[in-house]
């Protein structure tokens, strides 16, 4: 019987070769599928912000690009670091990603102790930037950068400047415009943009970096005074407001970007995936008019091209937490 059954069945080698080849052909057939079911994106801080609001107007029209949902989590705590983290530790299949902003490339100079490494991630694509402006208190002796510089220089420490806590892109970037400016000015560290922004109109404090999505209606009503903005030409809402490099700080150009992250061995056509399907939405019209009306820009690419900028902000970043010796534990 056992004779019988071998000549019927003959036992079936297959080689180490053939064997990998099966499987990647697996894994072709199942990337290719992708996604058949919901998406989850961790953005790590609190639903209002600037990485929250871009979050969500990308993932709706991602979400029709590629047919599947996906379900904006707000998972904040630690600048950022608990929800990336969340991210880092899970599974690489492509289901849950992390919309991730300036801490991502900060927070591993800041911090003396994270949760996870850069490495445990890898960029997706970029989503978009909005710019930062520094604006002044009202009646300020100042109106003007120079005129800033100068009493400043005149003034040691009396010129104070807001940030929403220590180590954000508020505080370091004021740090970097002082280094470059070679003025000595006091940090007033806040829990959180809003109550700087209340502090300067009400003229407890005489500076602050600010991005455009939040200062823009003060700036409107003329309740605070716009100094400079920190892109690389006027912007069209603003064209009265010069640029840092025609203030004199050709370097100081820095913004609030957004980007995605998934977890590292993430497969790579899994990645192009979520990188056309996101490039595509941030084409189109609509997607571009919502982001306008926060102050964004869109901002997409490649997969390589969104590691790159990361690899140079975290660089950068790292130079500036060094030389302002902000610290968290």
């Amino acid at each position: 019987m056992r004779a019988l059954l071998s000549h019927r069945f003959p036992k079936i080698v297959v080689s180490a070769a053939t064997a990998a080849l099966l499987l990647g052909a697996a894994g072709a057939v199942q990337s290719q599928a992708y996604p058949v079911k919901p998406l989850r994106m961790i953005v790590p801080f609190a639903p209002g912000g600037t990485t929250d609001g871009i979050a969500r107007i990308v993932a709706s029209k991602t979400s029709e690009l590629l047919g599947q949902q996906i379900v904006v989590d707000n998972r904040a705590g630690a600048g950022g670091n608990v929800g990336t983290d969340i991210v880092a530790k899970a599974p690489a299949d492509g289901y849950t990603i992390a919309m991730v902003g300036n801490s991502f490339t900060v927070n591993p100079s800041l911090y003396k102790t994270m949760p996870y490494k850069q490495v445990d991630l890898v960029p997706v694509v970029m989503a978009g930037k909005v710019p930062f402006i520094m604006i002044s208190r009202p009646g300020a002796p100042y109106q003007t950068v120079s005129e800033l510089v100068a009493y400043a220089r005149a003034n040691p420490n009396k010129v104070t400047y807001a940030s929403g806590g220590s180590g954000t892109i508020g505080h370091l970037g004021a740090h970097w415009f002082a280094d470059l400016a070679k003025v000595k000015l006091l940090h007033i560290p806040y829990k959180g943009g809003s109550q700087a922004m209340t502090d300067l109109i009400s003229g407890q404090v005489d500076i602050f970096f600010d991005t455009l999505i939040t200062s823009t209606p003060f700036l409107k009503s003329g309740r605070i005074h716009p100094m400079f903005v920190t892109t690389d030409k006027r912007l069209e809402s603003m064209p009265q407001v010069p640029t840092a490099a025609e203030a004199g700080f050709p370097d100081l150009g820095f913004s609030a970007w957004v980007g995605i992250v998934a977890p590292a061995g993430t497969p790579k056509d899994v990645a192009d995936r979520i990188n056309r399907a996101v490039n595509a939405a941030l084409a189109m019209p609509d997607v571009r008019q919502k982001l306008a009306a926060l102050g964004a820009e869109p901002t997409g690419g490649t997969t390589d091209q969104a590691a790159e900028f990361m690899a140079r902000e975290t660089a950068r970043w790292g130079a500036v937490v060094k030389a302002s010796g902000a610290e968290v534990q």
